[in-house]
């Protein structure tokens, strides 16, 4: 019998570590989830307003943010161990801290941070480890399997919310976190300990400074998108000046300027921050068009989620195995088929039986569960290798500031009276009815560019269909 080759070898131990890894996915959206659901519970708590409490939710979207760039941009020069480890380990820090310090929100947010701040390695790195590290017949599998565990864990962490919100406090849904500790041990024993490329570990390598004006000016756009002032977008523009400035007379900045220019990686991150831009402004959207409409209570809405979220989960669960036998290609454009039918049904029978929008909604789910692998397995292949991390870096800033802005384009059609007509023939007969309906019409079109623009960027990458 031959011996296995190092890699083999590599990729066997890796592949224990996979459920963990997953795992560990799965608490960051349980967690996201729970918060989001308690939220008013904690404004009751600390007496605050929808807006002050809201602040809880800002400050963790913003590390979440820079956290996962820091953590993309260092995949390419320090271990998977030593990543995963810290990140891991923040998460779980960052969990009980959160209970210790349930008497103050502010403390409470500083918590918050710090938990988000570990979490931030699975966005971060999650990508750019399976692209490197398993085989192309993998790939497509395990990224199938975490995004079949995202829904369920969005199913769960909204159920447990829910429950915890109504029968018991708010503060237990800061102890449940903390059991993603168990997956440390794993992480330690079965992940490399030096990176793919070069074997270096300079940790301390990227430049403190860029960091601070990064997440200064990350904020700060974030802000003019919400706000939409000329004080904002000004500061904003000032802000990004000086990064690029900056970017250019230090070493090692957390976002290299020059990677704009490696081809694929700007047209390539464009296509997936509208397509996936679609699913965040509609799961914005999607609360407003059910109870304009059908006039339920939240927690029916709530309850929707969940058979959608179950579909999702079952269709993600076999998604690397569609992608491995039709290819990334033809899975993005399959996926992308099943969201725009999923608008176009919400277009068309909006104001029609309520029964509608549910299979609707579970169309939507399964279509971006469709896509995930499809999208996560053609872009990281695209890019040079040496530079994967840093790429994919810059990829998920494009996409959560892309993301932002079509949610507040999206808060903006659902106000105004522009959209309150019969442009086409729907169910619905009221004003609002025809500005939801609009509004699907819109996200249904924008599907098609990002169906069209896919296939014109990555027309020429090649793929290898494996026949699993």
């Amino acid at each position: 019998m031959n011996e296995k080759s190092t890699d083999e070898l590599e990729e066997s131990l890796i592949l224990k570590a996979m459920p963990f890894m997953i795992f560990i996915c799965f608490m960051q959206v349980f967690s996201d989830k729970m918060f989001g659901i308690v939220s008013p519970d904690i404004a009751g708590t600390f007496a605050l307003s929808p807006a002050q409490v809201g602040w809880l939710t800002t400050i963790a979207s913003l590390v979440f943010g820079v956290g996962g760039a820091i953590y993309s941009t260092l995949s390419d020069d320090v271990s998977p161990r030593k990543l995963f480890t810290v990140g891991t380990a923040m998460f779980g820090i960052g969990s009980i801290l959160m209970v210790a310090f349930q008497f103050s929100f502010w403390l409470i947010i500083a918590a918050r941070s710090v938990q988000v701040a570990g979490a931030a390695v699975i966005p971060g790195c999650f990508v750019v480890f399976v692209r490197k590290y398993l085989s192309a017949d993998k790939q497509a599998k395990y990224l199938g399997f975490n995004t079949a565990m995202y829904q369920l864990s969005a199913a769960l962490g909204a159920v447990f919310g829910g429950f915890v919100s109504k029968y018991l406090s708010w503060q237990m849904t800061m102890i449940v976190p903390v059991i993603v500790l168990i997956a440390l041990p794993a992480v330690r024993k079965y992940l490399p300990d030096k990176a793919k490329e070069t074997g270096k570990q300079p940790a301390e390598r990227m430049n403190v400074v860029s960091i601070v004006i990064f997440s200064i000016a990350f904020a700060l756009i974030l802000m003019a998108i919400n706000k939409n002032t000329i004080m904002w977008w000004g500061l904003a523009l000032v802000s990004v000046a000086v990064y690029v400035i900056c970017s250019k007379m230090v070493k090692n900045p957390i976002i290299d300027i020059t990677l704009f220019k490696v081809p694929k990686l700007v047209s390539g991150s464009l296509v997936g921050a509208i397509v996936y831009g679609v699913q965040m402004s509609f799961f914005f959207v999607f609360p407003f068009l059910i109870k304009a409409n059908y006039d339920v209570s939240s927690a029916t809405v709530g309850m929707m989620y969940l058979p959608a979220n179950i579909c999702a989960f079952l269709s993600g669960m076999s998604s690397g195995f569609i992608t491995n036998k039709i290819g990334s290609k033809k899975g993005f454009q399959v996926g992308c088929l099943i969201i725009l039918l999923s608008q176009l049904m919400f277009g068309f029978c909006l104001g029609g039986n309520i029964i509608f929008m549910w299979i609707a909604l579970a169309l939507f789910g399964v279509g971006y569960t469709v896509i995930y692998p499809a999208y996560n397995s053609i872009l990281p292949n695209s890019l040079p290798n040496d530079v994967v991390g840093r790429c994919m870096a810059v990829n998920n800033l494009l996409n959560r500031l892309i993301n932002t802005a079509m949610i507040a384009v999206a808060g903006v059609l659902m106000s105004g009276s522009g959209l309150a007509k019969k442009i086409i023939p729907a169910m619905g007969h009221t004003d609002k009815s025809f500005i939801y309906s609009n509004v699907c019409f819109i996200f249904a079109v924008v599907i098609v560019i990002g169906m069209v623009s896919y296939y014109f960027v990555f027309r020429n990458v090649k793929e290898d269909k494996q026949q699993a």
